[in-house]
């Protein structure tokens, strides 16, 4: 198998080969480890796209994330100056520059060398009493697929080449701030809920427009709504609707597309809601002490319906344990996600920007990429024979050593 088919199987709960390998890499991580200027690398597509194929060549991973939107294509004559600082630049602009994202950019920005822009000052949130929803943009400008575009050229059919929308409910963090964000919903429900509404058009549009490019998958980022922010009631008020209509309008407009979902933290306690979306897959599954998932439960409740991407820690895992320690957890990993197929290992969330500062990366995700080439199919077809009849019995491998690393590893 290709490592495009490699994935692609994986996401129709097919028995692939081995076991796909892919993580997302925080941004940070990407401009520590290729040396690269984090303004050239957000706004310059040659650069992002530069990047993210050493990443890939780098780690071995069966695909690549695009997610970071195409920019202004003027960007570069709208800079007034370049300020280089300890950890990066602030940078100076002669005029706003179009970016209709979740990702401000504002007349002077600070570009770190470890985490994403950030305006300065940030741009002061919204008064629910008197914002007008009708004013947020339901549409984006075609430039803004220029990145995925010169991935997708590039790439030449190998790789699993994944597109980036958003959440509806970003728009609604995006307008009022986190905070504020959590008090509109309490003190003008409605008001937030019309925003879902141009939010579901907005981030449905994207969607579309990427996977009309050619994508292989496409991912929801949704990482306010995990349960640090929301209730199951609320979640199930607010995101679950806005989720579930865009999702429709993707599936009609893009068939045989897969759409996953992206949340962070601890969603144990909502994984049904979640596939009550119509969600083809689940990302991040972040594993205790990051969040509360158990990759086991979470096959049993949800696997048979939803592919699952993810459950490795990047902070705990990543950095704070040593190969052997990595090495059982990807082994437990294993041996929880593979059961039926339609597992993907990656890391839970984004490779941590400082997961290299002490010791190095690249033999840690080889290594997660060496025990799963070593995981082939045969082991697959066990597992997945045995799967049906045992669901609610822990997963097991088929040889007793393995099962005992996995085992240990849990305690």
């Amino acid at each position: 198998m290709t490592p495009r088919e490699r994935v692609a199987a994986a996401m129709r709960h097919e028995i692939p080969d081995r076991v796909p390998v892919m993580c997302q890499m925080s941004m940070g991580h990407m401009y520590l480890q290729s040396g690269c200027s984090p303004l050239e690398c957000w706004h310059d597509t040659a650069t992002y796209v530069a990047v993210l194929f050493q990443m890939r060549e780098r780690y071995d991973f069966d695909g690549i994330l695009v997610s970071v939107p195409g920019s202004d294509p003027s960007w570069r004559d709208k800079i007034e100056e370049v300020q280089p600082i300890e950890d990066g630049y602030v940078v100076t602009w002669r005029e706003e520059i179009d970016c209709p994202t979740a990702y401000p950019i504002g007349l002077k920005t600070l570009y770190r060398n470890d985490d994403l822009p950030e305006p300065m000052p940030r741009r002061p949130p919204a008064d629910p009493a008197s914002f007008d929803p009708d004013t947020l943009e339901t549409e984006t400008p075609d430039w803004m697929l220029a990145n995925l575009r010169a991935v997708i050229e590039r790439n030449q059919g190998k790789f699993s080449i994944h597109g980036e929308t958003f959440s509806p409910f970003d728009k609604v963090v995006d307008t009022f701030g986190q905070e504020g964000a959590m008090l509109a919903l309490l003190d003008a429900p409605e008001v937030c809920k019309a925003i879902l509404e141009r939010g579901v058009q907005y981030c449905a549009y994207w969607g579309l427009a990427q996977a009309k490019c050619g994508c292989d998958a496409l991912k929801i980022s949704s990482p306010y709504v995990g349960g640090g922010l929301l209730s199951p009631r609320m979640y199930e008020e607010f995101v679950v609707p806005y989720e579930r209509a865009m999702i429709e309008q993707l599936h009609a407009g893009a068939p045989g597309v897969p759409v996953y979902t992206h949340t962070c933290g601890a969603i144990g306690d909502r994984l049904e809601l979640m596939a009550s979306s119509g969600t083809d897959g689940l990302e991040c599954l972040d594993p205790p002490p990051l969040g509360d998932v158990e990759l086991a439960d979470a096959k049993r409740r949800v696997g048979d319906r939803m592919f699952i991407k993810g459950n490795i820690d990047s902070v705990n895992t990543l950095l704070n344990k040593d190969l052997r320690g990595i090495e059982e957890d990807v082994r437990a990993a294993l041996a929880a996600g593979m059961p039926g197929g339609g597992y993907i290992l990656s890391t839970a969330c984004s490779i941590a920007p400082q997961v290299s500062a002490e010791n190095p990366l690249r033999p840690r995700v080889r290594t997660i990429c060496l025990i799963c080439t070593s995981w082939t199919s045969t082991r697959w077809r066990t597992f997945s024979q045995s799967w049906g009849s045992r669901r609610t019995a822990p997963a097991r491998s088929g040889n007793g050593s393995i099962g005992t690393a996995c085992a240990t590893s849990r305690r």
